[in-house]
């Protein structure tokens, strides 16, 4: 399954959305034990032909609803992050693959729902809100595409619309290795490259409600690439340069704003 993109910070989408029927988590016991079944079976591929392995599955809130934030290194991970956990997690999934037919009743049937890349979808953030507030995890790859080079890089501010809205915990997650394994513009993986997975502490709603846009996705950030610093990643250091230069041009920016309203 293919992750989409974050909207932009807007909650004004006139586009008409995509259709889609919810066949997901609670729907019925054919949809809860095929994910069972085939968890299990993809656990047992992922440490086969990955050799992967996942740390602090227990911040992942065993109830309720709770906002999943992850790295985004290959076609991989979607599918990655699922594979660890006992609890089901809800994807967003860019509109294109909601086709019909079987395809499409796959990806309603394990919780995707369609977003449109590109633009602000208010449509698709209302869908990830209405989630969570069902007590359901639901996941997000904020930084809009996969990584070019594995490093993190800057957090759409879209996602501070449904931190906000959500009134649930944020649980960053990295997952380090998928790039090296299925790097862009690669057709087909490499096997036997391991993957590691870790998941973080969560964050307090409270903690980012009094946050601006920015300020969330900058903390957000920085969790992620501390995380991809405690595994060690060969990426880390270079997630952090980033991000210092990504803070001094938006300072730089700000002061160029201030001097011409001044």
């Amino acid at each position: 399954m293919t992750q989409a993109n974050m909207p932009a910070a807007s909650e004004n989408d006139s586009a008409k959305p995509v259709k889609f029927t919810y066949r997901g988590e609670g729907s019925g016991w054919f949809q809860a034990t095929a994910w069972r079944i085939g968890q299990v079976f993809f656990q047992f591929i992922a440490v086969l032909l990955f050799q992967m392995r996942a740390r602090n599955r227990q911040n992942v809130p065993a109830v309720g609803g709770a906002l999943l934030v992850t790295n985004h290194q290959s076609f991989l991970d979607p599918w990655l992050i699922g594979v660890p956990l006992w609890r089901q997690i809800h994807y967003m999934a860019r509109e294109s693959l909601f086709r019909g037919g079987f395809w499409q009743w796959m990806l309603e049937s394990t919780n995707a729902f369609p977003i449109r890349r590109g633009r602000a979808d208010s449509t698709a953030i209302r869908e990830a809100l209405g989630r969570l507030e069902r007590g359901f995890l639901v996941n997000v790859f904020p930084e809009a595409t996969r990584s070019a080079d594995g490093t993190i890089g800057p957090i759409a501010s879209g996602v501070a619309i449904i931190v906000r809205r959500s009134r649930v915990p944020v649980v960053p997650v990295v997952i380090d290795g998928a790039f090296e394994a299925w790097p862009r513009g690669q057709t087909f993986p490499y096997f036997f490259r391991p993957i590691k997975l870790i998941y973080g502490k969560p964050i307090a709603h409270e903690t980012l409600a009094e946050l601006s846009a920015d300020e969330v996705s900058v903390c957000i950030r920085e969790a992620m690439i501390k995380l991809q610093e405690e595994v060690n990643s060969p990426h880390a250091a270079a997630s952090r340069r980033r991000l210092v230069e990504d803070l001094q041009r938006g300072k730089r920016r700000l002061v160029v704003a201030e001097e011409l309203s001044g």
